[in-house]
């Protein structure tokens, strides 16, 4: 299936949609996952390719994951916190309700949120499991830890204790930290 429209964010542009049919993926194997989204709901992810983009994506996710894999949102604005506590995907209206009560606004403190999303990560640690911290953000670091350099020492830190971090990037013409 191959299609085109104009882009809803630049009249100049065109979205080009492909869609591509395969096997579907087995899931009897497949490990169970503990995802902590830390999402970046500063004043600059209010455009529509940003968080509200963002948010129609991870349903889309949820609405795939288990029954037995782990969901975790924290947020991060001007200052951090958690908007969902780990829970299992089995309770997916209250992850959607979470998900749905997110709005952006305020600066950007991504270092505080980062250390709260890789502590719920530990603490809903699956051994045999994936444990993944996925960030979306469109790159605006400027409160909090900002150093480029304690960032890649704690994210290494981490990748040795199996929780992996994932960056999605949002956005065009930001400062791309």
């Amino acid at each position: 299936i191959v299609d085109q429209s104009n882009s809803p964010w630049n009249k100049n542009k065109k979205l080009i949609r492909v869609g591509l049919v395969t096997d579907k993926a087995s899931t009897a194997n497949e490990k169970d996952k503990n995802l902590v989204f830390l999402l970046d709901v500063s004043g600059s992810m209010s455009d529509p390719n940003k968080l509200p983009l963002l948010k129609e994506t991870i349903k889309i996710l949820v609405n795939n994951l288990k029954s037995t894999d782990t969901v975790s949102i924290v947020v991060y604005a001007g200052a951090s916190g958690m908007v969902l506590e780990p829970t299992k995907v089995k309770n997916k209206r209250k992850i959607l309700r979470a998900l749905s009560r997110l709005n952006a606004g305020g600066g950007t403190n991504a270092g505080e949120g980062i250390e709260l999303a890789y502590k719920l990560a530990q603490e809903s640690f699956k051994p045999d499991g994936i444990n993944r911290v996925i960030l979306a953000t469109d790159g605006d670091f400027n409160i909090g830890m900002t150093s480029q350099s304690d960032l890649i020492d704690m994210v290494q830190a981490k990748a040795k204790k199996n929780i992996f971090l994932t960056v999605l990037g949002l956005g065009m013409g930001n400062y791309n930290d």
